[in-house]
């Protein structure tokens, strides 16, 4: 049975709303087993309610009124994820009417902390203009604005050159994408042909900002539990 309206009043709808201004982009996952869809924000109330549009060119499921998705929010410094319920939709839900049931998971952390990744991340990444798509020797650290692998290849990376990545994350039952920029790129050691190269984000969805800022809060726990 979902939550009464009045469960809403526990979350800090203020603070979400004012996340939720009209254009900000947000991600929709309907179920476990869908990919996150990207919704645009048209309004939001103070009931709480939320107004919100299919971007174009999305292939939308059939889901009824009732159903409740999971919603991931940008935010300026921090990640929220909410989860909602459909109140009404319309067009098989090209336009959704949300109102929040469950608390918001808000994680505070620095957008440019890194943290040394783990053995077991691994990553596909391709450079504009090459044909290759090279696979992950390793991933040196990762934050939410970028990334450092280690890459064999024929040459230098141009700096400033183009890249579409995938990294999957331990214990992540999805792989998280984004496009970005090559920040630098320089020989790792004395090995020949093998580069550490720097990539800053330039578009990720919130959903998968989220999963790479949730393994960096864990990993920061666990280090530190480690250590006490």
């Amino acid at each position: 049975m979902g939550k009464s309206p009045n469960d809403a009043k526990l979350i800090d709808w203020p603070y979400i709303k004012k996340l939720l201004q009209p254009g900000t982009q947000v991600d929709v996952q309907f179920s476990d087993a869908d990919e996150p869809l990207p919704y645009t924000v048209v309004m939001t109330l103070d009931t709480p309610l939320i107004f919100c549009r299919a971007i174009e060119d999305v292939r939308l499921p059939f889901v009824e009124e009732g159903a409740t998705p999971m919603m991931f929010i940008p935010a300026t410094r921090d990640l929220c994820s909410l989860r909602v319920v459909i109140k009404q939709q319309a067009d098989n839900c090209a336009y959704l009417a949300l109102s929040p049931i469950a608390s918001a998971q808000i994680l505070k952390r620095r957008r440019a902390i890194r943290i040394k990744s783990a053995d077991d991340i691994s990553y596909r990444v391709r450079f504009e203009g090459k044909s290759n798509i090279y696979k992950g020797i390793a991933v040196q650290d990762i934050g939410r604005g970028g990334v450092g692998l280690l890459v064999y290849a024929a040459s230098p990376i141009q700096e400033g050159m183009q890249a579409e990545i995938e990294i999957v994350l331990p214990q992540a039952s999805e792989k998280a994408c984004a496009t970005g920029s090559v920040s630098y790129c320089i020989q790792h050691g004395n090995l020949a042909r093998m580069y550490r190269i720097g990539i800053r984000f330039t578009t990720i969805s919130p959903r998968d900002k989220q999963m790479i800022a949730m393994y960096i809060d864990s990993s920061l726990k666990a280090e530190k539990s480690s250590i006490t």
